[in-house]
């Protein structure tokens, strides 16, 4: 699943094409992956504004309607403009004689502008989702993920705050809430923990004051790094124009179980923390 840098990556892509345009009509081949009268509700609609909210792809529409987009496990979002040239990304799929600029197989949502420009929905395991909802529908929504991580209410009061609310919890496990901190996932819980020097298995309440600012700016440092280099692919994360984001190649501690850690040169261990694959350095991560 594409975790924030992956998902505003795509944001970044898609606003500058799409904003102004209006749908002239769509169609769904597998109607479980959109909301009920999705076809009705979206036509003839302009897309005012392009933004995330947590790993959501949010459209804000004309008569304050709004499109949430989801990629979830295996979904690409890909505009095609006039000339055939494609904006977006998501996930890549490996198939033979796959075209992310034409309609095939794993293509089950197109969507048409009035210009006759597209944006096509691939998915492999139909997963993902599109859904057009109202005002008090997003806000009800957006209810249910916490505090987004590069917005200006991510002070360090504020994550003092949260932090308490979960004493007891490792610091791993607390980063991957969703409803605490929206959308890190384990790619950046792994690599804030590396840069702030923590522990994954280290529980909330025995973090210093210290700690909690070092862990702040390194959540608040990777995350906009990612997102300059074009997200991660770590086998999950393609652009429109088929390159994978370049921050996989800065990766210190993610995905390097067995190798050498780039500071101090012990090997990097991999455990499971609340289910999920942690790769850390004992040596400097205390």
């Amino acid at each position: 699943m594409p975790e924030l840098p992956e998902v505003q990556t795509v944001v970044n892509h898609l606003a500058r094409k799409i904003q102004g345009k209006v749908f002239l009509n769509s169609v769904v081949k597998v109607p479980k992956m959109v909301s009920f009268k999705f076809k009705e509700q979206i036509k003839q609609k302009k897309v005012l504004k392009v933004f995330r909210r947590a790993k959501l792809i949010v459209m804000e529409l004309t008569d304050h309607k709004y499109l949430l987009v989801h990629l979830k496990m295996t979904g690409q979002l890909i505009f095609v403009d006039l000339l055939g040239q494609a904006t977006g990304g998501g996930h890549p799929i490996n198939s033979q004689g796959f075209n992310l600029t034409k309609p095939n197989k794993y293509t089950h949502i197109i969507l048409t502008f009035t210009d006759q420009s597209q944006l096509l929905f691939h998915d492999v395991r139909k997963f993902g989702w599109l859904k057009v909802v109202d005002s008090h529908e997003l806000e009800k929504i957006f209810l249910k993920h916490g505090l987004e991580p590069l917005s200006k209410e991510f002070t360090i009061k504020k994550f003092k705050e949260i932090l308490v609310k979960k004493p007891n919890v490792k610091i791993k496990q607390f980063l991957l809430n969703p409803e605490l901190i929206a959308g890190i996932g384990n790619i950046y819980a792994d690599e804030s923990l590396f840069k702030a020097k923590i522990s994954p298995l280290r529980t909330v309440k025995t973090l210093r004051e210290s700690e909690i600012k070092r862990l702040h700016q390194a959540i608040i440092c990777k995350l906009k790094e990612a997102i300059k280099h074009g997200g991660t692919s770590v086998n999950t994360f393609v652009s429109s124009s088929g390159k994978r984001g370049k921050f996989a190649d800065k990766l210190k501690v993610y995905g390097r179980k067995g190798q050498k850690c780039f500071k101090c040169g012990s090997i990097l261990q991999k455990i499971k923390v609340g289910g999920r694959g942690t790769v850390y350095c004992r040596q400097c991560q205390k």
